[in-house]
């Protein structure tokens, strides 16, 4: 009877050393992809990171374009402005008088 005991208990021993080397293996692939999460997770932030510049960027790429085109606007309502004002309406109006005067000499 104790030779099938000692079989027995040297059967469990190596099913347990099986065990062990299959839970360090499993470990050691836990470490791994702990590792290559932790590697994903600060790819993910620096992506943010820029993907925050970038809109901040174009953001203020678009507020100096508005305001360029609220400047070429106000240039556009200045000129517009100047062709309707009183003093150029007076000025053309006497160079029109000067011309009619002088033509009929």
């Amino acid at each position: 009877m104790s030779a099938h005991w000692k079989l027995k208990t040297k059967e469990l021993e190596s099913q347990l050393e099986k065990q062990r080397r299959a839970d360090q293996e499993l470990k050691k692939r836990v470490l791994k992809l702990e590792f290559c999460l932790q590697e994903a997770r600060s790819q993910t932030r620096k992506l943010q990171r820029m993907g925050e510049r970038r809109d901040k960027a174009l953001k203020e790429f678009r507020d100096q374009l508005a305001a360029k085109q609220q400047s070429a606007a106000g240039v556009g309502s200045e000129k517009q402005n100047f062709w309707e004002s009183s003093g150029f309406k007076i000025v053309v109006s006497m160079s029109m008088l000067i011309l009619v005067v002088f033509s009929k000499r």
